[in-house]
C-alpha cells in the first residue's frame, strides 16, 4: 500500500524578521553614503545585505516538514540537503510552545519526542498552526502504533491463552 500524504509544511519566515530589518538598515545605510558621498559605486555594496536577507529566505524556504499516514520527512538545506525520517509509531510525545510574539502570526514550536535514536527530539521552530500539525502527528502516530500493535493477522497472546 501507498503512502499518502496528509500534509507538507514550512516554517514562517517570521524566524527571519531580526536578519531582514538588519538587511534593510544596512540597505538605507549604504544608499545615504551613495547620496552623501556622490559616489554612485557604494552601490555595488547593496549586493552584501540583499545576498544575506535572499539567503535568510531560502533557508528558510527550503526546509519543508511532509507528514504521511507513516513518517515525518523533515527536509533541510538550500544546496546541501539534509533529510531526517522519523516512523510515526516512534512518536512517544509532543509539546508545543507559543511565544508572544509568534503568537500574532499565529505560529509555535512544536517539540516531537521520539524512540528514534539517531533523533530523539524533533525541534519544529515557527511553524504556523502548531496544534493542527501536532494532532495531526498525534493521530496518525496513533494510527501507526496500532497497526503495528494489531496486525490483522497477528493473534495477541493473552486472548489465546484465555481460550
Amino acid at each position: 500500500m501507498e503512502e499518502k500524504l496528509i500534509c507538507e509544511v514550512s516554517p514562517s519566515q517570521i524566524l527571519n524578521l531580526k536578519s531582514f530589518i538588519y538587511s534593510f538598515l544596512a540597505i538605507g545605510i549604504i544608499v545615504a553614503a551613495a547620496i552623501i558621498s556622490g559616489e554612485n559605486l557604494v552601490l555595488l555594496a547593496l549586493v552584501l545585505p540583499i545576498g544575506y536577507a535572499f539567503w535568510k529566505y531560502l533557508q528558510i524556504a527550503s526546509t519543508k516538514l511532509k507528514i504521511t499516514d507513516e513518517r515525518l520527512i523533515l527536509r533541510e538545506g538550500v544546496l546541501n540537503k539534509t533529510t531526517n525520517e522519523t516512523e510515526l509509531y516512534r512518536v512517544r510525545d509532543s509539546s508545543i510552545q507559543e511565544p508572544f510574539f509568534y503568537r500574532i502570526f499565529g505560529c509555535g514550536n512544536i517539540d516531537i519526542y521520539t524512540t528514534d535514536e539517531a533523533n530523539a527530539t524533533l525541534h519544529l521552530k515557527a511553524y504556523k498552526k502548531p496544534h493542527w500539525v501536532k494532532d495531526q502527528v498525534r493521530n496518525y502516530s496513533e494510527i501507526c502504533r496500532q497497526k503495528k500493535r494489531w496486525g490483522t493477522d497477528n493473534i495477541l497472546l493473552h486472548d489465546h491463552l484465555n481460550q
